[in-house]
Order: C-alpha cells, then sequence, then structure tokens
C-alpha cells in the first residue's frame, strides 16, 4: 500500500507544478502536491514526505480547489459519527447478553482495578500508577476471555495495549534518569576521589610543616653569635640647582613735556 502511494504521489509529481501550501495552523508544506482526495482530508506529498491533512487544517482557497465542501464534510462526518454510535451500541448489547447469560449460569468475571493491584504489591514492592492499570487491564482481559467476553476482553486488550505503550515512554524516561543518575555518581566519585588526594596532600604539607618547626626550635647550646649588618651604600643622585631667573626691571614710562603753544600776532591792515 506504501509503495502505491508513493508511485502514485511521483507519477503525479510529474505532471503538477510543485508549489508551497499554508495551512491553517501556519505550517508550510514545500513543494507540495496533492497525491489523493479524502472525503474529509486530503493526503499531499511535500519535499519531506507523504502526509494527510484533516479539512480543518486547509485554507478556504485549498478546501475549494480539492473539493472539499464544508456540507459534505458534515455529512460524513456525521454518517461516521452513526456508525460509531450503532458500533459502539451494538457492543454494549453483544456484552449485556453475554452478561445475562453468565448470571444465568452463575459465572461471572473476577474483574480488578490499578488500586487492587497497587494494594496487593505494596506488601513487598512499589508500582506505578500506569503499570498497576495495565496489569489489571491484563488481568480483566484474561477473566473476559475465561469468561466468554468477547466485547469485554477486546476492550480491555485495547486499554492494556495503551497503557503498555504509556508504560514504555516512562520505562524509557526511566532508563534516561538512570543513566543521568550514573553519570552524576561516577562524577560524584570522581570529585570524592580528588577531595581525598587533596586532604591528603594537605595533611602532608601539615606534617612537614610541624617537623620544620620542631628542628628550628631545637638550637644548640652555646654562644650565639649574631653577624654585624653589612652596609649597602644607596646610590642617591645628587639635586639639580637652576639658576635664578633674572627679570628685567621695568622702568616707569618718562613723562613727555608739550611745550605751550605762544599765540600768534594778527597781521595788521
Amino acid at each position: 500500500m506504501r509503495n502505491a502511494l508513493l508511485s502514485l504521489y511521483l507519477a503525479g509529481a510529474a505532471l503538477c507544478p510543485a508549489e508551497d501550501f499554508v495551512l491553517t495552523d501556519g505550517t508550510v508544506l514545500q513543494e507540495a502536491r496533492l497525491v489523493r482526495k479524502d472525503a474529509d482530508s486530503a493526503v499531499i506529498g511535500h519535499s519531506t514526505g507523504v502526509q494527510r491533512v484533516s479539512y480543518d487544517r486547509l485554507p478556504p482557497e485549498l478546501q475549494e480547489r480539492f473539493g472539499l465542501t464544508p456540507q459534505a464534510v458534515r455529512d460524513y462526518r456525521e454518517k461516521r459519527a452513526q456508525a460509531e454510535r450503532a458500533r459502539a451500541e451494538a457492543e454494549e448489547k453483544l456484552a449485556a447478553s453475554q452478561r445475562a447469560a453468565l448470571e444465568a449460569s452463575a459465572l461471572s468475571p473476577r474483574y480488578l482495578t490499578g488500586a487492587d493491584v497497587m494494594t496487593l504489591y505494596s506488601a513487598w514492592d512499589t508500582l506505578s500508577a500506569a503499570c498497576a492499570e495495565y496489569l489489571a487491564a491484563d488481568w480483566n482481559r484474561r477473566e473476559a476471555a475465561r469468561c466468554s467476553l468477547t466485547v469485554e476482553a477486546d476492550r480491555y486488550a485495547r486499554e492494556a495495549d495503551r497503557l503498555a505503550a504509556r508504560m514504555n515512554e516512562e520505562r524509557k524516561a526511566a532508563d534516561k534518569e538512570k543513566t543521568r543518575a550514573a553519570a552524576l555518581d561516577a562524577e560524584l566519585r570522581v570529585a570524592k576521589d580528588e577531595l581525598k588526594k587533596t586532604r591528603d596532600t594537605v595533611s602532608s604539607q601539615k606534617e612537614e610543616i610541624k617537623k620544620l618547626n620542631e628542628e628550628a626550635f631545637k638550637q644548640p647550646s652555646g654562644t650565639v653569635v649574631i653577624s654585624r649588618p653589612t652596609y649597602v651604600p644607596v646610590y642617591r643622585p645628587s639635586p639639580i640647582v637652576l639658576p635664578p631667573v633674572v627679570r628685567p626691571q621695568l622702568l616707569p614710562p618718562r613723562p613727555t613735556i608739550i611745550p605751550p603753544v605762544q599765540p600768534r600776532p594778527m597781521p595788521r591792515r
């Protein structure tokens, strides 16, 4: 089926030009082409693979291009919902008839819940909620199969599969935490070794300092000769004496004597 879908996509890619589709949630499908149209969705091939896109995620222009009208989609979804309700009612009727037959034969399944499993295991071990629910669902599936309750057995089988997937996710997360804890333990051991080495080094240095102090205080008796300190001349440069600056004396300006102006005699006529 997958190979046929891929070949159909390649054939359509050779005939239709590629373009980018922008969905209503902001997703951009590059080099996208329509591969197949369903009643309420479209299978679109793009640069990274093939993807089924629901009618609600298609913009109005793509809905119109692909021929997905709102009324047709609503009719299809209503029919599918009616079929689901009819199937659920049929399963409930079949389960009721099987339970009635069991009551008539005085035979009934012994179902458990996750709380029952937790109570049973609490005496010697601890379980996660998902693991307890899975064990209860698997037990109920076996009990329903033993009592020929096929509908309930299928229901518990689906529940057990769902819980098994959840347990696998929790197991992967637990494995990651164990790996991380192991790495932290290794780092802690290395740090402890380094701390021990440092403490040993400090202790040995303290012992050496203690021995040196003891040897320093163990002086022989007798005259203690104190040597005279040797005089070491210190070079000091002689000060530089600058001659005094001779400033010229400024004489006061001499007054300028202006002679009096003699009046000129008037000429006689």
